[in-house]
Formats: structure tokens, C-alpha cells, sequence
């Protein structure tokens, strides 16, 4: 609106410019035009100072300002990469020591376990052939008592037929001893 009121009276500057003819205008200008378009560029430079100026400054700040910010954090966000990829590193040498220590050491008890099977096993196999001798020990013995007693009625069947006579008990437990210290 303001900028229509600030137009018509330029119209008419014009008109009266043509009209008028003078030393500036011999060079094509007229100053009531002239002075109507300074006094029009000095308010459109006024609401350009006043109202249009400061949002521009305004924003362009808030530019400015959100493009350090963001250039702070790219910093901020390199040094932090940075420093996590040096703790991820460090975390894995330490995983890695610790998972070394822990195999190391399973390791050592497995050997101690294979040892202490081993020697369980020794001991049961050791078990084993103790009881086992001593079973057939037993078992000779007993072969040998079952043997003498076999061996001590065949003589008493041997000597009975050769004398075709029965002797009491006690000779014939004498001909028995007799017999069995000459068999060993």
C-alpha cells in the first residue's frame, strides 16, 4: 500500500519533468522525479534496515551458529570413534590375555585329571590283579586240598585192594600221611 502512494506521486514527477526544462534536465533528468525516487530508496532502505535486515542477520547467525555446533560434534564424535576404538582394542587384548589364561589353566587341569585318572586306574588295575592272584592262590589251594583229598581215597582204594583188606581208621589215616609225604 504504502509502496502504490510512494508510485503515484512518482507518475506525476514524471509528468512534471517533461514539463519543466532546465540545466539538469538537459542531461535527461528531473529533479522532482529524482528527489521522489531518493526519498522512495530511502524508505525501502529504512524497512530493509529495520525490519528485513535483522531476521536476515538473525538467521544467518543461526546458521552459522548450527553449522560450528555441528562441526564440534563432528569433532567431538571423531575424538570419541577415536577413543572407543582404543578401548575396544585394549578390551580385546585384555579378552584375549584372559581367554589364554583361562585355556592355560584348563590345560593344566586336564592334565592333572588325565594324571589322577591314570593313576586311579593303575590302582584298580593293581586292585585287580591282587584279587585276582589271590583268587587263584585260593583256588590252587583249594585244588591242591581237593587233589590230596582225591589222591589220599584213590591210595586208600589202591591199598585196600592190595591187601584185600580193610584196616581200622587209624591205619589207614597212618597210611594216608605216610602216603601224602612221599607224594611232596
Amino acid at each position: 500500500m504504502i509502496l502504490l502512494d510512494l508510485l503515484i506521486p512518482i507518475a506525476h514527477a514524471q509528468e512534471a519533468a517533461t514539463a519543466s526544462s532546465g540545466g539538469i534536465a538537459s542531461l535527461g533528468l528531473n529533479v522532482k522525479f529524482f528527489i521522489a525516487q531518493l526519498i522512495n530508496f530511502a524508505i525501502l532502505l529504512l524497512i530493509f534496515w529495520k525490519w528485513i535486515l535483522p531476521n536476515v542477520t538473525k538467521a544467518l547467525q543461526a546458521r552459522t551458529e548450527r553449522i560450528e555446533k555441528s562441526l564440534m560434534d563432528a569433532d567431538r564424535i571423531e575424538k570419541e570413534k577415536r577413543e572407543f576404538e582404543t578401548w575396544q582394542k585394549n578390551e580385546m587384548t585384555k579378552a584375549r590375555q584372559e581367554a589364554s589364561a583361562i585355556v592355560t589353566s584348563a590345560q593344566t587341569e586336564a592334565g592333572k585329571a588325565k594324571q589322577a585318572i591314570l593313576d586311579q586306574t593303575k590302582l584298580d588295575q593293581q586292585k585287580l590283579i591282587d584279587q585276582a592272584k589271590s583268587q587263584i592262590e585260593s583256588e590252587k589251594n583249594r585244588s591242591i586240598s581237593e587233589a590230596k583229598g582225591e589222591l589220599a581215597n584213590l591210595i586208600t582204594s589202591a591199598t585196600e585192594k592190595i591187601l584185600r583188606q580193610k584196616l581200622d581208621k587209624n591205619s589207614d589215616q597212618e597210611l594216608i600221611k605216610e602216603s601224602l609225604s612221599n607224594i611232596k
